[in-house]
C-alpha cells in the first residue's frame, strides 16, 4: 500500500488544485530538485492577456521557467527579472518574480499565429525564433547580478538549461510544459534537477540515462493525476528522496496607483506640465495584469508638486 503522507513536501497545500512548487535532494546529496504546477497561473496569464495556443505554451513555459529559477531567492524585496527579446512573431517576453512565489508576465505580442511541430505539438520555438534570454536578480548586494545567453532552440526549457550552464555554470535538467485543449489550459508545470558539488560520475551517467530514457512529458505525468513531489520521485527513482520544503506560488501582479504615481515622477516637469493641460486627464495600463488607472490633470499638478 502507498504511504500517500510520504509525498507530501513540508509547507506545500494539500490542495493539489492550488499551484506551488517543491524542493528535494536525492542521490545521498548529489543532487537537488525542484518541481512546479502552474495550471492556474498560467491559465490566469493567458486569460489576462489573450493569447492565442502557441503564445499561450510559450509564455506557461516562461513562468514556469522563470519560477523554478527564482526558487532561491529569499529576501522580503528580492526580485527576478526574466526577459526574452526575439526576432519570432511573438517579439518578446518579460516575467517578474519575487521571494513569496508571486510571478507577473507579459508577451509583446499575445497573438500569433500556432504552427505544429507534430499533431498536438506546438511550435513554440517558430513562435521565439532566434534571440537573447538575459535574467537580473536583485537581492540586496550592492549590484544586481545579470546573466544572459542567446537562445538555443527557442522552445523555453532548453533555453533554460543552456543559461544555468553557461551563466551561473550549474550543470542542469529542465523540463517544461503546456497542456491545451479547446478549454484552454488543462495543465502546465515543470522540473529542475542540478548536480551539488560532490556529484559522481556515476550520478551524472544516471541522470542521462533518465533523460535520454524516453522520460513521459511533465503534461503527461499530471493528466495522470502526479503531484510534483510523485513526478520529481518518478524521474530520481531515489527510495531515499528527501522533501525539503514546499510553497505556494501564483500568477500575482502588485500593481497599483500609488506605483502608477511614482512611475509618473519620474518624467520631467515638462512632461509633466503637458500632461497636466490635458482636460481628460490620462490612462495608464499595467502591461503585466492590464489594469488601468486613470489620473487627472489636478492629480498631476500634485505629483509636479510634490516632486518640486
Amino acid at each position: 500500500m502507498i504511504n500517500e503522507s510520504f509525498y507530501h513536501a513540508p509547507g506545500a497545500p494539500l490542495d493539489l488544485s492550488e499551484d506551488y512548487i517543491i524542493r528535494a535532494t536525492a542521490l545521498k546529496g548529489h543532487v537537488r530538485a525542484f518541481a512546479i504546477k502552474t495550471t492556474n497561473a498560467v491559465k490566469k496569464a493567458s486569460e489576462i492577456h489573450g493569447t492565442s495556443s502557441v503564445v499561450t505554451a510559450a509564455l506557461g513555459r516562461f513562468i514556469t521557467g522563470s519560477l523554478l529559477l527564482a526558487e532561491n531567492m529569499k529576501g522580503e524585496n528580492d526580485s527576478q527579472t526574466t526577459t526574452i527579446k526575439c526576432d519570432g512573431p511573438i517579439k518578446g517576453m518579460t516575467c517578474v518574480c519575487d521571494s513569496k512565489g508571486n510571478a507577473r508576465a507579459y508577451p509583446i505580442n499575445s497573438v500569433v499565429e500556432s504552427t505544429y511541430l507534430r499533431p498536438g505539438k506546438l511550435n513554440v520555438g517558430e513562435a521565439v525564433g532566434n534571440g537573447m534570454l538575459t535574467i537580473v536578480r536583485d537581492i540586496g548586494l550592492r549590484e544586481p547580478y545579470v546573466g544572459s545567453i542567446e537562445l538555443v532552440t527557442g522552445e523555453i526549457a532548453e533555453d533554460f538549461t543552456y543559461y544555468l550552464a553557461k551563466s551561473e555554470q550549474t550543470p542542469s535538467i529542465v523540463s517544461l510544459g503546456v497542456q491545451i485543449d479547446n478549454t484552454g489550459v488543462t495543465h502546465a508545470g515543470g522540473m529542475m534537477i542540478q548536480l551539488l558539488p560532490g556529484a559522481t560520475e556515476e550520478d551524472i551517467d544516471y541522470l542521462e540515462k533518465r533523460v535520454n530514457g524516453g522520460f513521459p512529458e511533465i503534461t503527461f505525468l499530471m493528466s495522470e493525476g502526479l503531484s510534483p513531489e510523485k513526478i520529481v520521485d518518478m524521474f530520481l527513482g531515489d527510495p531515499e528522496i528527501c522533501y525539503l520544503s514546499g510553497e505556494k506560488v501564483g500568477f500575482n501582479c502588485n500593481c497599483s496607483a500609488e506605483k502608477m504615481s511614482r512611475g509618473l515622477a519620474t518624467l520631467g516637469k515638462a512632461e509633466l506640465k503637458e500632461l497636466a493641460n490635458d482636460p481628460n486627464g490620462i490612462d495608464i495600463e499595467c502591461h503585466f495584469c492590464n489594469s488601468k488607472y486613470h489620473f487627472t490633470s489636478e492629480d498631476v499638478i500634485k505629483i509636479i508638486e510634490n516632486n518640486g
